[in-house]
């Protein structure tokens, strides 16, 4: 499986296993909550109840010793023992364990375990735990408390299974007397709800690894169409490319042809340029830029008449104004083609100097663009080593030695260096092949490196 497959699988099971324990944890929490609800609501309606026909509660709070001027606090306390505190004992009131045993009659059906009843001032008073009677409400409840009575709102908390009620506790008229606080095994309902939260989990598992297989699927069958569609556009592309570049090549060479002295220069420098461009470390989007500007370098003079560019003999003066004017041609014709617009660096400005006596514009140094100083050095080279009908050609030592005679006036110092380390067999072989080559020569930097 390729990279992009296994990454794509990796993060879509990452994504559903997230997802599925979020479900499941989301569930579960909604489950217990719904329990604690619920059971709280059963708990309250069965106190209100209780409470409503059990004249033996009603009583815990008509007791006449209970204060009804000041809440309860431990400062106003501190000094009642239980005698003091005790509720008023007559013929209505029962014992604590009469009483604790109607309490656990009827409150041990709802699966209640502890029961505290306090009064307004969070005195106790009654508890399982008859040692707590007419104690003191702790200060951990007391906020529980408070919402009881002054909100009147019911309170509950899950402890692992033991639900923390907090009720409070209405008399007939409907005003909060006191407030229960219960301790409820809500255990078995929640072991009930894990079970259908695992059923669910377990559906969720199934669910997520129909969706995993059926994504992942789409993912494969999608992204290999995308990646043949790519293959197609990239050789469309390419095929346009090829195109443009053969059109360049066929206009390079009818330039050649209509001057027999030059024929085979356009191929021959544009090799010597993508070689000397190799050298120089240059990138394959910049040799490309190259490679277009050394092939159309001179088709400026196709507006040059032929009794000037054919002439056998020395220009004069006019026709020397007349054939520079070769460059500024060039680069208007080919200005409105967009993708060959960095080649027009070579077409503008091969003909200036190092030292600022070439034309059009008078360069000087590195004024001059890469291209164009790259170029200058490879088009004086085919110069001097092609046959003119006014001279033979010269030999390779010969050129070279010229080359470093104009090192640093006419050329750039640095790209004659690099010229010098491009082997003379390289530079033969481009030669040769220009000779016997019936074919358009190759163009791109692919086909150029079949030669050197």
């Amino acid at each position: 499986m390729s990279s992009p497959y296994r990454s794509f699988t990796f993060r879509l099971a990452a994504f559903l296993v997230m997802f599925g324990v979020i479900l499941t944890l989301s569930a579960y929490l909604l489950v217990t909550r719904q329990i604690v609800d619920e059971t709280g609501a059963v708990t309250q309606s069965a106190v209100d109840k209780h409470f409503a026909v059990l004249p033996q509660l009603q009583r815990l709070f008509t007791d006449a010793s209970v204060s009804q001027e000041a809440p309860f606090n431990r400062d106003a306390t501190e000094g009642h023992n239980h005698e003091e505190a005790s509720p008023a004992t007559d013929e209505g009131n029962l014992p604590h364990n009469q009483l604790e045993s109607i309490i656990r009659m009827h409150f041990d059906l709802y699966n209640i375990q502890d029961v505290v009843i306090y009064d307004l001032f969070g005195r106790v008073l009654f508890s399982y735990d008859d040692s707590r009677l007419n104690g003191q409400l702790t200060q951990g409840d007391r906020l529980p408390f408070k919402k009881a009575i002054e909100d009147g709102q019911r309170s509950a908390s899950d402890q692992r299974g033991i639900l923390h009620l907090w009720i409070p506790i209405q008399d007939s008229e409907g005003r909060t007397v006191g407030a229960l606080e219960a301790l409820r095994d809500i255990s078995d309902r929640k072991s009930d709800s894990l079970g259908l939260i695992a059923l669910l989990a377990l559906l969720s598992l199934a669910g997520m690894l129909v969706l995993f297989f059926a994504l992942r699927q789409l993912f494969i069958r999608s992204s290999r169409t995308i990646d043949s569609q790519n293959r197609e556009l990239s050789e469309m592309v390419e095929r346009i490319r090829r195109t443009y570049d053969e059109s360049l090549q066929a206009l390079s060479s009818a330039l050649d042809s209509r001057d027999n002295e030059t024929r085979g220069h356009s191929q021959r420098v544009t090799a010597y340029a993508w070689m000397l461009g190799k050298q120089l470390g240059l990138d394959e989007e910049r040799m490309e830029w190259l490679i277009r500007g050394a092939l159309l370098h001179d088709v400026g003079k196709i507006g040059i008449p032929d009794a000037i560019l054919l002439k056998n003999g020395p220009l004069t003066e006019e026709e020397w104004v007349v054939m520079k004017g070769h460059v500024s041609q060039g680069v208007q014709m080919l200005r409105s083609i967009e993708f060959l617009g960095p080649s027009l660096d070579v077409v503008g400005y091969h003909h200036e100097r190092w030292d600022g006596h070439g034309y059009p514009n008078g360069l000087q140094g590195e004024q001059i663009p890469l291209a164009a100083r790259i170029f200058s050095v490879c088009d004086t080279y085919d110069a001097m080593t092609s046959d003119r009908p006014y001279r033979a050609a010269c030999t390779h030592e010969e050129a070279i030695l010229e080359l470093q005679k104009n090192s640093g006036t006419q050329f750039s110092p640095a790209i004659v260096d690099a010229f010098l380390q491009i082997s003379q067999e390289k530079l033969d072989s481009v030669r040769d092949l220009s000779k016997h080559q019936s074919l358009p020569f190759p163009l791109t930097s692919r086909d150029l490196s079949q030669v050197g």
